[in-house]
């Protein structure tokens, strides 16, 4: 009788195939999503995952109105599957590079101040050198991304080093936090601009939940700004400051490369932050993710 601890030992293409369209259902918790990804058709996805509950006697997956959840035997059993669906793409790269035509996927979580500044560099540099792998890139804030990376949904994410103690990281850049106002305010030639004056102007501000560095440092300053636009967008924020609508205080690294006609000013408490590459700390790197780590830590080191 098979018993639940164990997988087949037997594990062909068409096992490995079920294998994968399983995991990725699960991760991104749709099985259309996956199907679209893995370019089957959703009737397809759904065989499969129906093949492997038949053929091993459970119950991999829950569907709700939202899409799918993992059974507790599901739950059980994907730390394995997800082991054995690394060690295929691993033994895929493995092969790829033997033939000098390295292969393979990368998911990547990372924040828009990274993703619109040194991202981009690193990515074109990344494509240059290993044409063969792809880069699905997930847009997200600290906490989404942290989750993603949790759950199996990405492969490494960028994240503050201060979740070292949760991952695996690798250090890449700093960070902090800078003033910007219009070119024609009154501060665009002072050498700092002084934090107290938060209180005394016009402020615009990202929602909290998008930028929690923000809302630390206001807290931990004590300083309640003069609210005057909250808005959901780094670019709408710097185009409204351009434009004279108010101050604000962003991340440096959202003003490279230069796109908005503003002031930058450096605040007169120093607030930084330093950003690293992130991965599960119980697995052993995919291939992919470990050649991208190196990769972006010597282009972060390059363009700091």
């Amino acid at each position: 009788m098979w018993r639940p601890e164990r997988l087949p030992e037997e594990t062909n293409m068409t096992n490995i195939t079920k294998y994968i369209a399983f995991l990725r259902s699960v991760e991104l918790g749709n099985i259309t999503q996956a199907a679209i990804e893995l370019d089957y058709s959703q009737s397809a996805v759904s065989k499969m995952i129906q093949d492997l509950e038949r053929e091993w006697g459970v119950k991999l997956i829950t569907r709700t109105h939202s899409g799918v959840e993992l059974s507790s035997e599901g739950l059980r059993l994907i730390p394995m599957i997800r082991g054995m669906v690394q060690e295929y793409e691993n033994l895929n790269f493995a092969v790829s590079e033997i033939h000098g035509l390295e292969s393979g996927i990368l998911r990547l979580g990372s924040f828009t101040s990274f993703s619109t500044s040194m991202l981009p560099g690193i990515l074109k540099g990344f494509r240059d050198t290993y044409p063969g792998i792809s880069v699905q890139l997930h847009i997200g804030e600290y906490t989404q991304i942290a989750s993603w990376l949790e759950q199996g949904k990405i492969d490494c994410g960028i994240l503050d080093m201060e979740h070292k103690s949760s991952f695996d990281m690798e250090f890449l850049f700093r960070d902090d936090l800078v003033a910007i106002v219009p070119k024609d305010h009154p501060m665009a030639g002072a050498r700092t601009f002084p934090v107290r004056r938060i209180a005394e102007e016009r402020f615009i501000i990202l929602r909290e939940m998008m930028d929690f560095e923000m809302s630390t440092f206001l807290k931990k300053n004590k300083t309640e700004p003069a609210l005057s636009y909250e808005v959901n967008s780094d670019f709408t924020l710097l185009s409204m400051v351009e434009s004279g609508l108010g101050v604000s205080i962003v991340h440096r690294s959202i003003l490279y490369p230069t796109r908005f006609n503003v002031v930058m000013l450096p605040l007169d408490k120093d607030v930084h932050f330093d950003v690293g590459m992130a991965i599960r700390k119980s697995d052993e790197p995919p291939a992919v993710s470990r050649i991208f780590m190196r990769f972006a830590k010597d282009a972060a080191l390059f363009h700091a």
